[in-house]
């Protein structure tokens, strides 16, 4: 049993939209995108006082800069139009329907989706087509 609301993937994928490759590369993508924080790293406030003996936090872990790294390469595989919808739809969980108006964008935009998903299960070796 899943919750096919969670995100626009899983609904795509329970709708036989997307097969197992493609989840797999946009479920990868998600967890890179939540590991630097979404939107990238967040600013550090050095005004802030530590209570409690808690220590600094390190401005960036080594962690995110891997995940920052990986998130290049995909941007630069995909080019700058199609990394901002793989980034919408499968970092920022939106739904094609929250983005395009018209049901010719829509599906234009999965169309586009689906092939971005394809070079990133490529690039990532998840690829079960031959």
């Amino acid at each position: 049993m899943m919750n096919v609301r969670e995100s626009a993937i899983t609904t795509m994928a329970a709708r036989g939209v997307l097969d197992a490759a493609q989840v797999a590369a946009a479920t990868r993508f998600r967890a890179l995108w939540e590991s630097i924080g979404g939107k990238g790293a967040g600013a550090i406030d050095y005004g802030k006082e530590h209570v409690d003996g808690g220590k600094a936090r390190d401005p960036i872990t080594e962690r995110e800069v891997n995940a920052g790294k990986e998130l290049a390469r995909c941007r630069a595989l995909l080019g700058a139009r199609m990394y901002g919808l793989v980034s919408a739809v499968c970092g920022e969980g939106f739904a094609l329907t929250e983005i395009f108006a018209g049901k010719r964008e829509r599906l234009t935009a999965a169309d586009c989706l689906r092939m971005s998903l394809d070079d990133l299960a490529e690039l990532w070796r998840l690829s079960t087509r031959r």
